[in-house]
């Protein structure tokens, strides 16, 4: 286990002063960025931490500070905001491609997040963009990216299903020009359906990109899909949801938290919420309301769904095999929707097969005795 492995969902000690370099208002900004350093610095720095070097060196530069990896910080900004620029160049030719075809659109994540809270583009360093088109429309919209050349960058099933698009929530694609761009037809991957996704659809604002009149969700619904989204494990250390959630509540303070509130009930999202907002408030004295998370503190969470979170934000921790099967069942009943499980149970299995990325039943079925047998040997699946 690396201690990227064992350090969880949430910033180590080291990471934790790079974002208070990056984030804090005051000298403290200064004195964390110099802890940091003093700690290993640049010479220890892992993928996470280094994407957010443009914004720290931005917060340093308006605090003032001039040290001596000044000069490295706005070279890493300067390259970051100019890998950008070509990427929005070589997504723009698709967005306006939909626009023109009336096809609605919602800029997500970074790419909205840079134009609307961060200091400039060049702080948010992205490898993609991330829009959100309605879920009837993505077999087609999928099947034209392939016809104009675009592909798949992961796991693609031999037959575009309706079920797929029920199960899975995106897809990232790569142009021929080396542009990307996150696909999603279901705003959330913990929660595919339509009940979910009608949140970010409603009240959304408009955002030009480029010159281009797009929308974007309203910033209740962004902060509520960045803590959902950020709270979990990721090989690359998982930060920017922290800066991308910060600069947004400094940016609109004004959120609807009954909406979150009522959001994070009934699409059973409580723990990852909760904790997210928990971690933002007492790190970064965030202006979350306590009464929140006395809320979502107080809130019933089913036990399928506290297993899902356990494994989301820990995936390394020891678990027996029915604690790992049961964060699938969580997502597969958040894509029901509300419907009564049982008159579904067949389709659980369908679920599964999209999940572990198997073409049928009887894959699926090899696929977890190997890691039944895997198990009794004493290895992870």
């Amino acid at each position: 286990m690396t201690a990227n492995q064992a350090s969880g969902c949430l910033p180590n000690p080291r990471q934790r002063l790079l974002l208070r370099a990056a984030l804090c208002l005051g000298p403290e900004a200064v004195a964390a960025w110099e802890q940091w350093e003093r700690d290993g610095g640049l010479d220890h720095l892992d993928d996470g931490s280094f994407r957010l070097l443009p914004l720290a060196g931005a917060n340093l530069s308006e605090r003032g500070y001039q040290g001596p990896h000044s000069n490295q910080l706005k070279g890493v900004r300067r390259q970051a905001w100019s890998q950008n620029q070509v990427l929005f160049g070589q997504v723009r030719p698709l967005l306006e491609t939909l626009h023109a075809a009336g096809t609605p659109v919602l800029l997500m994540k970074g790419a909205a997040l840079a134009f609307q809270v961060y200091p400039d583009a060049g702080c948010r360093p992205m490898r993609d963009i991330d829009i959100l088109v309605p879920a009837a429309g993505a077999r087609e919209l999928w099947k034209k990216l392939e016809a104009d050349g675009w592909r798949a960058l992961y796991w693609r099933p031999r037959a575009l299903s309706p079920s797929f698009f029920a199960f899975r929530h995106a897809m990232d694609f790569e142009a021929p020009s080396g542009g990307r761009v996150d696909l999603h037809w279901h705003a959330l991957n913990l929660c595919c359906h339509s009940s979910a996704d009608q949140m970010f659809w409603d009240q959304a604002q408009p955002l030009e990109f480029l010159g281009l009149p797009l929308r974007t969700c309203a910033p209740t619904a962004h902060l509520f899909g960045i803590c959902v989204h950020g709270i979990v494990w990721s090989e690359t250390p998982p930060l920017r949801w922290i800066a991308d959630s910060i600069l947004l509540l400094r940016r609109f303070p004004a959120l609807d938290w009954e909406l979150l509130i009522r959001a994070s009930l009934s699409l059973d999202v409580v723990p990852y919420v909760r904790r997210a907002l928990e971690f933002l408030r007492s790190e970064f004295d965030a202006p979350v309301p306590a009464e929140v998370l006395t809320r979502l503190s107080g809130a019933a969470v089913r036990a399928s769904t506290a297993a899902g979170f356990a494994r989301d934000s820990d995936p390394f921790a020891a678990r027996s095999a029915w604690q790992d099967l049961l964060p699938f069942y969580a997502r597969w009943r958040r894509s029901l929707g509300g419907a009564f499980p049982v008159w579904h149970a067949a389709g659980f299995v369908r679920h599964l097969e999209y999940a572990f990325e198997c073409e049928s039943a009887w894959a699926l079925a090899r696929y977890l005795t190997r890691s039944a047998f895997g198990r009794l040997a004493g290895r992870r699946p």
